[in-house]
């Protein structure tokens, strides 16, 4: 078997308005579908299994940041008492 080449990264260099327009439209269209998809109920069931399987997965990972953000949100709330008493 051979290995496919790797190819360079083509970046597109686009306006950062052009990109907030695209990442809203996307996600418009994702949570329009979502609501669509949630009314039926055996889909409704699926996808909480999907997220139950991916949370189970990634718990370890999940933890990790959960205690990263408390750290990092404990240092932003000393810094701003510091700063206001100051």
């Amino acid at each position: 078997m051979q290995e496919p080449e790797k190819q360079p990264e083509q970046t597109i260099d686009r306006h950062p308005l052009i990109t907030l327009g695209v990442l809203t439209t996307g996600t418009q269209l994702t949570a329009a579908l979502i609501l669509r998809l949630s009314k039926h109920p055996l889909i409704l069931f699926g996808m909480g299994v999907t997220a139950g399987v991916y949370t189970y997965k990634n718990r370890k990972e999940i933890l990790q940041e959960a205690l990263h953000i408390t750290k990092q949100s404990k240092k932003l709330i000393t810094r701003k008492s510091k700063s206001e008493s100051e």
